[in-house]
């Protein structure tokens, strides 16, 4: 068993593009001092924390990770004064690039429901001195209740879990947290298949919401019973066109009988707003 362990660690870090940095990351997390190392990625810096996404990202800052496409979009999208509402915050990635974009004059609701992840992001975000961000420990649903909560390395792959778990989490409504008035320029949601119940939660700003960034990833839908097609379908109810960003870079709507692989969506309210971002480059 622990031979087949080394071989499995050798060729792990044989694949790595950085291996020896790799080994480093390790080493620092096995010693638990990690935190004292800090980066910059993007346009805002990061604490080297004891999580998968802090590490890859500390390796290697130009790793292709599944958010990082979010936010390019996320800077290239928001502007000066926006407001900003990141659900499924992680260690910051999204929400600093969104603080540093919107500058002083806007404001960011940020939601991390896993409270050890969520330290660290309070941190990331003391750490680049951000004060445009609101931030909120807890799961974003359609109703407000106590919920079982998964609490892995892999951060990018926490969740609400539908057996019992050791962690337990409050989860809460957008709703009942966001000002139902307030003009809300990009949310984007990433909850790895809840999204349908955040959108549940959040009929109030829904008619104020310019635009959503969200996965459409099938297998974690069916883990919540309900299918992409509900997604478009709801929000396509409330005057949102479903789009994609194509290869040239610009915003394309897509047709009602489009079926998503994996990837990212974009839902923007038709009429003025999307005949402007859809002649804006966006990646």
């Amino acid at each position: 068993m622990k031979r087949l362990k080394i071989s499995q660690y050798i060729e792990t870090t044989g694949k790595q593009k950085k291996p020896i940095k790799f080994i480093i990351s390790k080493i620092l997390i096995r010693l638990k001092c990690s935190h004292v190392f800090s980066f910059k990625y993007k346009h805002h810096y990061l604490k080297f924390f004891p999580t998968f996404l802090s590490r890859i990202l500390w390796v290697d800052h130009d790793y292709d990770h599944s958010g990082s496409k979010t936010e390019d979009f996320i800077w290239n999208y928001l502007e000066d004064g926006n407001i900003f509402v990141d659900v499924g915050a992680n260690i910051g990635t999204t929400t600093l690039e969104a603080s540093n974009k919107i500058g002083k004059g806007g404001k960011i609701y940020s939601f991390e429901a896993n409270p050890k992840i969520f330290n660290f992001l309070k941190k990331n975000i003391m750490f680049n001195k951000s004060k445009n961000i609101n931030i909120f420990n807890c799961a974003i649903g359609s109703e407000s209740k106590r919920v079982f909560f998964s609490d892995v390395f892999a951060d990018e792959s926490n969740s609400v879990q539908n057996e019992e778990s050791e962690l337990m989490v409050e989860m809460k409504t957008l709703d009942e947290i966001i000002p139902n008035d307030l003009k809300i320029n990009l949310m984007k949601i990433d909850v790895l298949g809840y999204e349908k119940f955040v959108l549940l939660g959040a009929k109030k700003i829904l008619n104020n919401i310019t635009c959503i960034h969200f996965p459409a990833i099938a297998h974690f839908y069916k883990k919540y019973d309900y299918s992409y097609e509900q997604i478009f379908r709801y929000l396509r109810d409330y005057g949102f066109l479903i789009c994609i960003i194509n290869n040239n870079g610009f915003l394309e709507e897509l047709p009602d009988e489009f079926k998503p692989e994996i990837g990212d969506y974009i839902a923007i309210k038709s009429g003025s707003e999307f005949l402007k971002y859809s002649k804006c480059k966006l990646l």
